[in-house]
Parts: C-alpha cells; sequence; structure tokens
C-alpha cells in the first residue's frame, strides 16, 4: 500500500515556526502507524518523536500508534497528516513539554490516594485530545474531570474540595464542551455534564453590548450560492452529510465543506459558558465562511435559530464580520431546485 504522508517538524531550539514535508512510503496493511515514524526519520534525520508515552495525531485524531495501516487507512483514506499531539507544546517534532498534565493533576493530588493516581495515567492520551485546548492552551485538560467524577462516585470524603478545585479553576470544568478526539472513541459527554450539576460558580453570564441582530433574508433559490452544511455533531452519518451536499447541488449551489461541520460549536455552554459558547461558534461560522460559503444549513431548526440569535456575539467574541445567511435543513427542502 502507497501512503502520503505529511509529517510535522519542529526544533524549539533551532526553528522559528513549524513545517511540514512530505513523504511517499510503502507498507504493508498488517504495518502499525507507528512503525512509520522511524522511516520518516530514515529520511529526514530532523523528525523526532518520543521514546516513551508515544501518542501522536493522525488527521486531528489522536492514538498510540499501534493501530495497523489497514485500521488507519480504512478510517482517514491513504493521505495522513501526523502531529505530535499537541502542536502548542511540541519541543522537537513529536515530542512534547507535557508538564501541563502534571500541573493538572497537582489540583486533586492533596485528595488522590494511588488508585486514583494510576487512572490518571491512563487519561494521557484523552487529556490531550481535548477539544476545548483549541479555544484556550491553559485548559486543565478533560482528563483531570474525569478523574474527579470518578473520585466523588467512590465516595471521596472531599467532594466539596473536589469539585471547588475543579469549577472554581478559570480554565476548569465550565469551559469544557466534551468531544471525542481518539482514534478509538471514547464518550464522556455525560460524566462531564453531571460534574457541572453537582457543581458551582459558573461565570456571569456574557452578552456584548451593541452586538449586531441577524437580519434573516427571504431565500427562494440557492442558485449561484456557495452553502456548506453543519451537521452538528461527529454522531451525525457521513451518508447524511453527504446525501444534504448532494441536495445542496441539485438545487443549483455549489456545495461546500469545512471542517467544523461535524463538530459541536459552543450549545452545551450557552447557559455555563457564554463566551467560550460564542467563541466555539463564531470559530464554526467563521471555518464556513473562510471555506468559501456565504449559505450555511443547518440540521436542526435549534440550532439554525441559536446561530442566528448568537451571530452578533460571535462577531464580538472572534472580532470578524460574519455575512453568513443561515438556514435550517427544513427550510433548504423548501426551497425549489435548478429550473429544467
Amino acid at each position: 500500500m502507497t501512503l502520503q504522508i505529511k509529517a510535522y517538524f519542529f526544533n524549539a531550539a533551532l526553528d522559528y515556526l513549524p513545517y511540514y514535508r512530505n513523504f511517499t512510503i510503502y507498507v504493508d496493511k498488517k504495518t502499525t502507524i507507528k512503525e512509520i515514524l522511524p522511516r520518516i526519520k530514515a529520511e529526514a534525520f530532523q523528525f523526532a518523536y518520543p521514546a516513551e508515552r508515544l501518542h501522536f495525531r493522525v488527521n486531528g485524531l489522536v492514538l498510540d500508534g499501534d493501530q495497523t495501516v489497514k485500521e488507519v487507512t480504512d478510517r482517514l483514506g491513504t493521505t495522513l497528516q501526523i502531529d505530535p499531539i499537541s502542536a502548542y507544546r511540541s519541543t522537537h517534532g513529536l515530542e512534547i513539554n507535557d508538564t501541563d498534565f502534571e500541573t493538572s493533576f497537582a489540583l486533586l493530588a492533596p485528595y488522590a490516594s494511588a488508585e486514583d493516581r494510576a487512572y490518571y495515567e491512563t487519561l494521557y492520551p484523552l487529556h490531550y485530545a481535548s477539544e476545548t485546548f483549541g479555544y484556550n492552551n491553559r485548559y486543565i485538560g478533560d482528563a483531570i474531570l474525569l478523574l474527579a467524577a470518578r473520585m466523588i462516585e467512590g465516595g471521596n470524603p472531599h467532594k466539596t474540595e473536589i469539585l471547588d478545585a475543579v469549577a472554581s479553576h478559570h480554565e476548569g470544568l465550565w469551559e469544557c464542551e466534551y468531544e471525542n478526539n481518539l482514534f478509538h472513541a471514547q464518550a464522556h459527554a455525560q460524566t462531564i455534564e453531571g460534574l457541572k450539576s453537582m457543581a458551582k460558580g459558573a461565570p456571569d453570564s456574557y452578552r456584548p453590548l451593541f452586538a449586531r441582530r441577524y437580519k434573516a433574508a427571504e431565500i427562494t433559490s440557492l442558485e449561484g450560492r456557495a452553502v456548506a452544511f453543519y451537521a452538528g455533531s461527529d454522531e451525525m452519518s457521513q451518508g447524511i452529510i453527504e446525501s444534504t451536499l448532494e441536495q445542496i447541488e441539485r438545487k443549483g449551489a455549489k456545495a461546500v465543506r469545512f471542517d467544523k461541520a461535524c463538530r459541536l460549536a459552543g450549545q452545551t455552554l450557552v447557559k455555563t459558558h457564554p463566551k467560550m459558547a460564542y467563541l466555539k461558534m463564531g470559530s464554526m461560522l467563521l471555518d464556513a465562511l473562510d471555506s468559501g460559503a456565504d449559505t450555511l444549513v443547518v440540521s436542526s431548526e435549534e440550532d439554525a435559530v441559536l446561530f442566528q440569535r448568537s451571530i452578533g456575539y460571535c462577531e464580538k467574541v472572534t472580532q470578524r464580520d460574519i455575512p453568513l445567511t443561515i438556514l435550517s435543513r427544513g427550510k433548504l427542502m423548501g426551497i425549489s431546485g435548478q429550473a429544467a
């Protein structure tokens, strides 16, 4: 099998910015992904990866490299981008400064047992897979929140102190909108929401003054428009996304794909951490806009209304105009197609 690899390079001692190099690698399907790393290094000695705690990203998903080429390519295709588990914390290629993992554990260390510590160690890849790091690199990570929930569930007598440690931290519990970024999915959203229901001290409401209101336009045709589709969750089947894009094209529009089409966009944070909600929402809307869309079709009516009502706040938080027409998938169905 032939793989087209785009690999991450950076040396904090020598480089000002990271860069990528392309490689064509021929492998057997039974080869593990981590066995590709020394082959890249054989061609480019500047490439580096850790000997211990080997975790990295392939096309944005966190894995440990024990996955076979077949397992990875069946899901992601044969064009792969290899990045450190945290580009922000990279020191040399895939090697990172992971002191933040220990700093987060220190929040609960006074109340933790040896068993708690051992469990936390198993959450190392999940910590760096935290979606919130994409919006705040000072976030404490999802792993410490799962540890907190486990300690409380196990009857730890310091429940109040544990909740206070993770919920009162400025970059803590209230910033979390859990999404899975692991190659092997782990669903922890209910655990995080359960922790929030026990905690106190959600941030004050955030409503910027003088934010513009969305002006709904009557859309009777998509002819000549560039239209993206927001599915709303990575649980949405790819088939529905593809069928909706096909419908968009049949209605005379150009279908636009964008990276955040299947990501949450702050919906669960609007009431508890609106500033983070508008940052995530705005980032999603801008991703569609910057990918070439002038119109965004939204899977659910509820999300479409939320984005319309929040677009002015999103512009304030992101400090950019977002001139998108937003309509629900239901409204899309009512728009006539191309003339015969």
